[in-house]
């Protein structure tokens, strides 16, 4: 601002001055004895005197400093917290009806009327009597069974009827006629409860017995 101030009084008084210079070579134009004067120096010096003015007010008036543009300052943006959220657990669908008891057909061993290594003589007969008890949570009808499982069958049949029910916790003695084997020797017999359907329990009962030639005596002689 103060610039332009300064630069505006030099114009006014250029123009002032230019002014009276013309008047007075309008006035000197007139016709007359006096002898012309050379206004060349005078305007001359004037230029050069505005000339300085400007020079020296240009030197003197400060450089605009250029004010730094603002920055733009990029808001920050707001970053979405991202919580996973848990699986939800697989629900568990339960049935409406209320599921039947299973059944069980279990059998335990109690007593047996032949001991095991019993010693027999060959084609000897004899009563096999188990006695066992239903320890599971089914009725043995009087369709279940006793059947020969494996090892030597001692001639009996291979299935024995139990002929009446028994409850669970109920026992009951299964008689089975046998005969030893003709040969001597170590023998076994297996046999298992089984249902109506012949469906084996897992608890197999079992006789082993010792077949043995009887001695002959032998005679004495007589003296």
């Amino acid at each position: 601002m103060a610039y332009k101030k300064g630069t505006l009084s030099v114009i006014g008084a250029l123009l002032s001055l230019l002014s009276l210079l013309w008047l007075a070579a309008f006035s000197l134009t007139a016709p007359t004895s006096t002898p012309t004067i050379d206004l060349n120096p005078v305007r001359t010096e004037v230029a050069a005197t505005v000339l300085a003015q400007v020079t020296r007010d240009l030197a003197l008036t400060p450089s605009a400093t250029p004010l730094p543009s603002p920055t733009a300052t990029t808001q920050p943006t707001s970053t979405a917290s991202l919580t996973a959220s848990p699986a939800p657990s697989e629900a568990v669908t339960l049935s409406s009806g209320t599921p039947k008891a299973e059944t069980e057909n279990r059998a335990q061993w109690v007593s047996q009327s032949i001991a095991d290594d019993t010693i027999f003589e060959p084609g000897k007969t004899f009563t096999m009597t188990w006695r066992l008890k239903n320890t599971g949570t089914s009725t043995w009808t009087a369709g279940y069974m006793l059947r020969y499982f494996s090892g030597n069958a001692f001639g009996a049949p291979k299935e024995i009827s139990i002929g009446r029910e028994v409850l669970p916790g109920g026992e009951i003695d299964i008689n089975i006629d046998m005969k030893a084997p003709a040969n001597p020797g170590n023998y076994r017999t297996d046999w298992v409860m089984s249902n109506e359907n012949r469906a084996n329990f897992k608890e197999p009962v079992f006789l082993k017995i010792k077949v043995v030639a009887p001695v002959t005596p032998t005679p004495t002689s007589k003296l």
